[in-house]
């Protein structure tokens, strides 16, 4: 009996949990927030995901987790791995939303929310280390439905346009 009360006693905790509204600044994000599994495909060749989305310090900030397994290549006979991680915050001098990205491969980036529109979320770096100078990257979040979501992360050299990278796929756990 003590078990079934304590159940019902957390139920209502565990759905406050899920249910926690963002600020109003990352109102326009809260589709994100949750666990998300990916198919990826890119010049890296084909792979499987995991990535996360979650309020962090009292929903001052959202973190993003992301951990890709890419197949066996040529370049990389065992597979490759590629993990990153960052934290999205928001500069209320500027309004704007600001994600700082930290990859495994020692790239930082910073990216500033810009051009979005409803379902479309473009980040555009502002600066970046550990590459050589002029070097932009850009990510697009486009929503398909209630549980997927395509990514698009894309590089440009100094002086040149846009090019593909990785496309990922990711659906809702």
């Amino acid at each position: 009996m003590k078990k079934l009360l304590l159940l019902f006693l957390l139920i209502p905790v565990f759905g406050l949990a899920q249910d926690q509204k963002l600020p109003e600044h990352f109102s326009s994000l809260s589709y994100f927030i949750g666990d998300w599994k990916s198919e990826t495909s890119g010049k890296a060749g084909k792979g499987i995901g995991l990535q996360s989305f979650a309020p962090e310090m009292n929903e001052q900030y959202i973190s993003l987790k992301n951990e890709t397994k890419f197949e066996a290549s040529e370049k990389h006979p065992k597979g490759e791995i590629h993990m990153d991680w960052g934290m999205i915050s928001f500069d209320s001098f500027r309004k704007k939303i600001v994600y700082r990205q930290f990859n495994i491969e020692g790239y930082v980036n910073q990216f500033v929310l810009d051009n979005s529109k409803e379902g479309i979320y473009i980040f555009e770096t502002e600066a970046i280390e550990n590459v050589p100078s002029g070097f932009k990257a850009r990510i697009t979040l486009e929503i398909v439905d209630k549980n997927t979501f395509r990514e698009g992360f894309e590089l440009a050299p100094p002086g040149k346009d846009y090019s593909g990278c990785i496309y990922n796929v990711r659906k809702r756990k």
